[in-house]
């Protein structure tokens, strides 16, 4: 394996470049041979509950780590996601589905598979699925085997998950994990991807002729794209054709990441095509990773007033185009994490209480002050959705 862990054909597609190719094999039968995670029956009633005009909360760990996979950690983190919904319910008026970034998101795409510290070269860190985030010779060696452990601890948290209401999702990076737990159902023959209720296409890799369009087009779950400022409204249109070809409600969102300073024109753009071509997809903001900045230390974070300002310009945006806001996508951490500050980069601050092994996340009093705003700015849409509501109540 070369240095820096992902082959040349695999970095297009963010593919780990396994080391032995029969222990690859041998993880796929294991993880073919194993018990489902979700059953098809609770993907259903996502999809049911996606159809519907309830808004969706995804949030949840930027990436889940083995270790921190804790009853404690758990239940933090739906307090938090309830504690969200409960305020953007009780100030909007509108339902609220939730979805965790949970019990699976345990692969990142990076933007560079190498990383360089005091002179020493190692292959970056690509989540738990795939390489250790200890920056030490060996430990950021792919091993196919992590993507087992990855299923074992996916099946603890759902565990710990059981009677929370919270559907789990992760973006399908890995394909060697997603396939070998997809499966056709008995009832109607179609495919199911038991890793998780919903699964996302994240930005780099949501090329119309790359492998995972291809993957989410044959499964029957609820899909997500991520979309971000390179994306133009005929991209979008390609995307639709190929989802959700049928414009069937709750089958695809479109999550948008645009960055503050141009999200309001983009978002525009896109929701004035789909208005026009009469889509059913959901439309979906993500307010954090286009606006990620880097302090003088070198940390990664992101300022609140910031991702409050691209939330602000795509309820504009859903506004002037006359589009529902389909929901919101944080990362978000149930501790009293420091990475992500208020309105002006401190390094002292960040210094306190910095754990995420990726991306910076919103600790709980800042998750919870956005939920506040999200169900603001949904108050204008409470007469529009009432009568949806009621409109599908009687279908």
């Amino acid at each position: 394996m070369g240095l820096a862990g992902l082959s040349t054909a695999n970095e297009r597609d963010h593919q780990p470049d396994w080391p032995v190719e029969s222990e690859v094999r041998r993880a796929r039968v294991a993880l073919a041979r194993s018990a489902p995670l979700v059953p098809v029956s609770d993907i259903r009633l996502l999809r049911a509950r996606l159809a519907e005009p309830a808004f969706l909360l995804h949030a949840g760990d930027c990436a889940e780590t083995f270790r921190d996979n804790t009853r404690r950690s758990v239940a933090n983190r739906v307090s938090l996601l309830r504690g969200i919904a409960d305020a953007i319910e009780m100030k909007s008026g509108r339902s609220v589905v939730t979805v965790g970034r949970i019990a699976g998101q345990y692969a990142k795409p990076r933007s560079a598979p190498s990383e360089q510290r005091a002179g020493v070269s190692l292959p970056s860190y690509f989540g738990d699925a795939v390489n250790d985030a200890d920056f030490a010779p060996g430990k950021r060696t792919a091993d196919p085997w992590n993507m087992v452990r990855a299923y074992e601890q996916s099946r603890k948290t759902l565990t710990y998950l059981s009677d929370s209401g919270v559907f789990t999702s992760h973006e399908a990076l890995l394909l060697d994990y997603e396939q070998p737990q997809t499966r056709r159902s008995a009832d109607e023959g179609r495919l199911y991807d038991h890793s998780a209720h919903l699964l996302w296409i994240g930005e780099r890799t949501r090329s119309l002729t790359g492998p995972h369009v291809a993957f989410a087009a044959g499964i029957a779950n609820p899909i997500a794209v991520k979309i971000g400022p390179g994306a133009t409204p005929a991209d979008l249109m390609a995307l639709h054709a190929v989802l959700n070809p049928d414009n069937v409600p709750g089958r695809l969102a479109f999550i948008f990441r645009m960055g503050r300073r141009r999200a309001y024109d983009l978002v525009y753009a896109m929701l004035s095509r789909m208005v026009a071509e009469g889509w059913v997809d959901r439309v979906v903001c993500d307010p954090m990773h286009g606006n990620t900045v880097v302090s003088p230390a070198g940390v990664k974070t992101r300022v609140v007033g910031d991702i409050e300002s691209e939330l602000r310009a795509f309820f504009g945006a859903c506004n002037d185009t006359g589009v529902v806001p389909g929901g919101i996508h944080l990362e978000v951490s149930g501790d009293d994490v420091s990475e992500c500050v208020a309105t002006q980069v401190n390094d002292t601050y960040l210094a306190t209480n910095y754990r995420s092994v990726c991306d910076p996340r919103l600790n709980p009093v800042q998750a919870a002050y956005l939920g506040q705003v999200v169900g603001e700015l949904l108050v204008p849409h409470r007469e529009f959705s009432a009568w949806l509501e009621v409109a599908m109540s009687h279908r």
